[in-house]
């Protein structure tokens, strides 16, 4: 009858809010990412408060997770490629 398919996990990109992040591009990061259809299906979206350690004094802003990796220093080309990618790895059998 119906298709059957196991139902795939969405990953967690997580942007930094912080006043550092917000500063250094937070923000734009975070429409570029909520404006890219592709990855609207396979990815939860989200603002988190700012992980003090890892934006370092805004040295490494703006940072972003992606599930549980941080990448600082974060820029929308870097951020949706890696996203894209790790799309296509996750449907590789």
């Amino acid at each position: 009858m119906g298709e059957h398919q196991q139902k795939e996990a969405k990953m967690h990109v997580s942007v930094c809010m912080g006043t550092n992040c917000t500063f250094r591009g937070a923000s734009q990061l975070m429409e570029t990412l909520r404006a890219e259809e592709g990855i609207k299906d396979h990815c939860i979206i989200e603002e988190m408060s700012c992980p003090d350690e890892l934006c370092d004094h805004s040295r490494r802003s703006p940072v972003v997770k992606i599930d549980d990796d941080y990448v600082m220093q974060a820029k929308p080309e870097a951020i949706l490629d890696e996203v894209y990618k790790r799309i296509r790895d996750n449907r590789e059998p």
